[in-house]
């Protein structure tokens, strides 16, 4: 608990110490306020008789008037302190989110993304209902005060009428919630085993509500869905309740044991009332502080404050796993990255497969990419040229082999500033929900408010007009969801991702690479591309890879990526006259497209 304290105080010192002073204070109102009731209940008799020991009127009458302040004050104080909590918890949700991801987006290499272990350390570190962290210490107040309660009253119940009785009470309280902390111990074991199957059930959910909400539909998958998200979430689950079948009876039993305990305590009071062993004032302490001590047991804020301190512990533990686990996701060398490549990047007997993977996607795959040159990759699907994009931006390592820059192997190039030199249109690119103009200076976000370097790319990309059109212009955020917000078409979205690699060519990115630049473009817009390609790629160093034989045609060098290797190089027409590989891709595209027109746009 004492680690959870310190932690929010370290990240939210005032609302953190405001949190806990509250919470104490209305503990310690709760004692006060229970004592004050017995008091004037013991008084009253004597006021009502004119007793030669009553109270006197003007002492009752402070003595009510502390009641009702103290009263008021309780009342007041929860409103005062749930405020306290949520702004400490906000802060620490905050905190929470760069702690948990930092450790997975600070790398410059993705392959711990890929790992199951990484991936279970952070659901662990999020807890099991999602940044459990900050939930445990928005309850943790509250249990605090609980606690608190539990030995002020205790105190009454000793001053007041018995002290072993106290101690009594205290115990059998503090062995219900130990027993029931360690019941969770149980859930939380079992916890750790099913983070796979909670993800998996995780995905299934999100896959339903987000992803795939037209192909479910289309489909008719929306039965099947349900019936395996149920499956997987009870799967995930049964773990956690066959734990807590196995605490029930007992639990059952601690209960019985606790209610007895204060039942017979109340029973002792009043047998001693009875005997006029304990004065009415007594009684009326000790008979609240009894049910006080009773009532200040919080399982439910052990249980989360438990969970809470199990979940800042992994989130403790993620950067050392990652790091343990994939030393390699570091920033690269130290040898600068500035203005390469000068000469030519060049990939040696370079092999590749993925995490977990048996197969090689590269195999021992020879290529050199002149500086300022215009190379184009094509191959089957599955040939492996995302694959080679990603080994030249340094996200992943080659398996064996090297790839140089300038000479300079990329493992000893900053790793950072090498990723900086590289703009990048890939297949899957990044549709920001935000503005457009946000989606274009993203690219070197550095250099945002070069305005006129936003108009030139998106003019370039052939998206100004279709930017301008839209209600706030620039401003309009590209997501429909928002209020005033609007959706572009798939080839729209391909030219504002191309306009961002623009921009950051424009900012000094020194090599283009565009995966796929036509995917989402009609038959006018593929040929306005590839007529300003050779345009878009002067001055610096690009890499095209396109299955369409018309985008890359007009490259200075076409290389034919096969079985993990270059199997074919040269300019089109080379290619074309050697009646390979390539020939008989070309062919069979400009077979299709006659097949279909009558007119070959291959």
């Amino acid at each position: 608990m004492f680690a959870l304290i310190w932690y929010a105080y370290r990240v939210a010192r005032g609302s953190t110490v405001l949190a806990l002073t509250l919470a104490v204070a209305a503990a310690s109102t709760g004692v006060l306020l229970t004592y004050l009731v017995g008091q004037v209940v013991g008084a009253v008799p004597g006021i009502v008789t004119g007793g030669s020991r009553a109270m006197s009127m003007v002492a009752f009458g402070w003595l009510l008037a502390t009641l009702l302040t103290v009263f008021v004050v309780e009342t007041t104080l929860p409103a005062i302190r749930q405020a306290a909590e949520w702004s400490m918890s906000n802060r620490v949700s905050r905190d929470i989110g760069v702690r948990v991801t930092d450790p997975l987006l600070a790398p410059w290499r993705i392959r711990h993304l890929e790992d199951p272990e990484v991936q279970d350390a952070q659901q662990r570190a999020k807890g099991k209902d999602g940044y459990q962290v900050s939930f445990g210490l928005r309850i943790l107040p509250g249990f605090l005060s609980s606690r608190l309660t539990l030995l002020g009253s205790a105190v009454l119940v000793g001053r007041m009428f018995s002290w072993p009785v106290a101690a009594g009470l205290t115990a059998v309280t503090l062995f219900m919630e130990w027993h029931r902390r360690r019941v969770l111990e149980g859930e939380v074991d079992s916890w750790w085993g099913l983070t796979e199957g909670a993800r998996r059930a995780g995905y299934l959910f999100d896959l339903g509500m987000r992803d795939a909400p037209k192909e479910l539909r289309v489909f008719g998958l929306g039965p099947w869905l349900v019936e395996r998200y149920v499956a997987q979430w009870l799967d995930a689950m049964r773990p956690i309740w066959q734990a807590r079948r196995r605490g029930t009876l007992v639990a059952a039993a601690v209960g019985v044991l606790h209610l007895g305990a204060h039942a017979f305590a109340i029973v002792l009071v009043g047998r001693a009332a009875l005997a006029g062993q304990l004065p009415l004032t007594q009684v009326a302490t000790a008979v609240p502080a009894i049910l006080a001590v009773g009532a200040s047991y919080n399982g439910f804020a052990a249980v989360q404050v438990r969970r809470a301190l199990t979940a800042y512990r992994a989130m403790c533990d993620l950067p050392g796993v990652i790091a343990e686990r994939h030393p390699e996701t570091g920033e690269g060398g130290r040898h600068p990255a500035a203005a390469m490549p000068r000469e030519e990047i060049r990939f040696e007997g370079v092999t590749f497969r993925y995490p977990g993977s048996e197969v090689d996607v590269l195999a021992g795959l020879d290529l050199t990419i002149r500086a300022g040159e215009a190379l184009a990759l094509v191959g089957v699907n599955g040939a492996g040229k995302s694959t080679l994009v990603k080994l030249l931006a340094g996200v992943y390592a080659p398996t064996t082999g090297r790839i140089t820059v300038d000479g300079v192997d990329l493992r000893e190039l900053d790793l950072v500033a090498w990723q900086r030199r590289i703009a990048a249109i890939v297949q899957d690119f990044l549709r920001f929900p935000l503005s457009a103009t946000d989606n274009v200076v993203f690219g070197a976000d550095e250099h945002a408010g070069d305005g006129a370097a936003v108009t030139k790319v998106a003019t370039e990309a052939g998206i100004a007009e279709t930017i301008a059109a839209l209600p706030a212009g620039w401003d309009t955020v590209l997501d429909k969801t928002y209020d005033g917000g609007v959706d572009l078409s798939g080839g729209e979205w391909q030219r504002v991702a191309l306009a961002r690699a623009l921009f950051a060519v424009d900012a000094g990115a020194g090599v283009l690479v565009l995966d796929e630049p036509a995917a989402a473009l009609d038959v006018r817009a593929e040929a306005e591309l590839v007529d300003r390609y050779l345009d878009l790629t002067s001055g610096v160093t690009s890499l095209i890879i396109s299955h369409r034989f018309s985008v890359v045609r007009d490259a200075h060098r076409i290389c034919v990526l096969d079985g993990g290797a270059i199997v074919e190089a040269g300019t089109h027409k080379e290619l074309l006259a050697e009646g390979g590989r390539y020939a008989q891709m070309f062919g069979l595209q400009a077979e299709r497209y006659l097949t279909e027109d009558g007119v070959s746009r291959a």
